[in-house]
């Protein structure tokens, strides 16, 4: 039968139910925007390798860029989205094939005469749905690239987070060093302080500012502490560690900033050209517009059953025959879903416009941040910082000619360590915002970028998103 040909056609040509091959993409393209590689925790043997190779990594001190590597390993929330590819994937498979023809079968005995039964027996295939196979299939394969890039915009969003958290890390570990020297010198002023008011040099309040100094340093060295075990705990989670894992250490400090900064000229028209999220919204966007074009072709269409009939009547003769059952559209014209996809599709096309707006007042700001963080750090490390070694210097000099006391001396390296303190944070707040400028435009930018011409984000629409208010 014609019908049962078309079938064995396309079953030949069903998708199918293994996602390696889109996995496999997420990997390339994550690999071309971060150098970072992900694996995939399917079984036990590929979680095994996992295991080892995280391990592996936590032998030796973690930088932003092993931490990075082991958050894409073992990060179990990331894992778990990978499994949405899996989902994708099986629906794409499931809508690629035809619906499950329908067997009917009826027995029936005389009430009188010869006991001979009469069966009736029937297969009927729903014919509607092989018509529209095709633009069903097609949008399921858009839902399966609207997933790999979802999932890859997350896994750019867990390198930033993972970024973001290490540098904090490694800054309280350096802030802590240098809260620890301010307290021992706090801790030799108030000891000195405490010598020279028994010996009637000092008064009492001179006594009590320096011992109140040193009692500020010891609380803001236990805060700085907390804080650096919290900040710990929270890179932990993006990591995925616990247990004997969570003994890792890091390099002692932040590395300087790069001689030349990021290219970030276009930057805009770079970031809405490659951000996933916003490619991922454009699919969806081309899909509920199928939807909607595809309810308005099919709407007079009514659900059509084909198939056989065969009898075997109480003559002993087989009756064979085709049926039809036909849908009549008298009380469901398709009025509510065509409406519901017509607000389906216009609420996509405004949320894609809105992603495109807000992602280029994103790179703007963080474009800003950058900026500015890194006048902040060259400010400390040009200006004030040099400026208080020189002081202590020179307060050094006149401590051992004699011409300055022992508080002097003491105030001029804490302050000294004070600045250090800030010029860490400001160094900081730099990588914390050079990664938060990467995973706004959509991946690493360290290179010399080539970018298209300047676009509005009106014009940032997606291909054929015309509306349509015909119903």
């Amino acid at each position: 039968m014609p019908i049962l040909g078309a079938a064995v056609a396309f079953v030949a040509g069903c998708a199918s139910t293994n996602p390696t091959a889109a996995f496999e993409d997420i990997g390339r393209t994550v690999t071309a925007r971060t150098g970072h590689n992900v694996r995939w925790m399917r079984n036990d043997a590929e979680r095994g390798e996992i295991d080892k190779a995280v391990d592996a990594l936590l032998q030796s001190n973690l930088t932003a860029q092993s931490a990075i590597t082991v958050a894409l390993l073992n990060n179990r929330s990331l894992q778990a989205e990978f499994e949405e590819i899996g989902v994708s994937q099986a629906e794409l498979a499931q809508v690629s094939r035809l619906s499950n023809p329908q067997f009917e079968g009826s027995w029936r005995l005389p009430n009188h005469g010869p006991k001979v039964v009469n069966a009736e027996y029937g297969l009927v295939q729903n014919f509607l749905g092989l018509l529209t196979l095709p633009a069903r299939k097609k949008t399921a394969a858009r839902n399966v690239e609207a997933t790999k890039l979802r999932i890859a915009h997350q896994v750019l969003t867990l390198t930033e987070e993972t970024q973001a958290a290490f540098y904090t890390v490694q800054a309280g570990q350096q802030l802590t060093n240098r809260l620890a020297l301010i307290v021992e010198v706090s801790e030799a002023a108030a000891e000195i302080a405490k010598r020279q008011h028994e010996a009637g040099n000092i008064t009492d309040l001179e006594l009590q500012n320096q011992q109140a100094a040193y009692a500020q340093s010891r609380l803001d060295l236990a805060r700085a502490q907390s804080q650096l075990r919290s900040d710990r705990e929270r890179l932990n989670r993006l990591l995925g560690l616990w247990g004997a894992q969570t003994a890792w250490q890091v390099e002692s400090e932040l590395p300087p900033p790069p001689e030349r900064e990021l290219t970030i000229e276009n930057i805009e028209t770079l970031a809405v050209s490659q951000r996933f999220d916003l490619a991922a919204a454009r699919h969806e966007v081309a899909n509920v517009q199928s939807a909607l074009k595809l309810k308005r072709s099919v709407r007079w269409l009514p659900a059509v059953d084909i198939g056989v009939d065969a009898e075997h009547d109480l003559d002993h003769a087989w009756v064979i025959g085709p049926t039809l059952s036909l849908e009549i559209p008298v009380f469901d014209q398709g009025q509510p879903e065509l409406a519901r996809l017509a607000s389906e599709y216009r609420r996509a096309v405004r949320n894609f416009e809105a992603l495109a707006v807000n992602i280029r007042s994103e790179v703007r700001e963080a474009r800003d941040a950058i900026v500015a963080a890194r006048d902040v750090v060259e400010y400390y490390q040009k200006v004030l910082l040099p400026q208080r070694q020189r002081i202590l210097r020179e307060t050094l000099l006149q401590y051992n000619a004699m011409q300055l006391g022992n508080f002097v001396l003491l105030s001029a390296k804490e302050r000294e360590a004070l600045t250090e303190r800030e010029t860490i944070e400001a160094l900081r707040d730099y990588w914390i915002a050079r990664a938060r400028l990467e995973r706004a435009v959509g991946g690493t930018i360290s290179p010399p970028a080539q970018t298209r011409s300047s676009q509005s984000p009106q014009q940032a629409k997606p291909t054929d998103s015309h509306e349509h208010h015909k119903h």
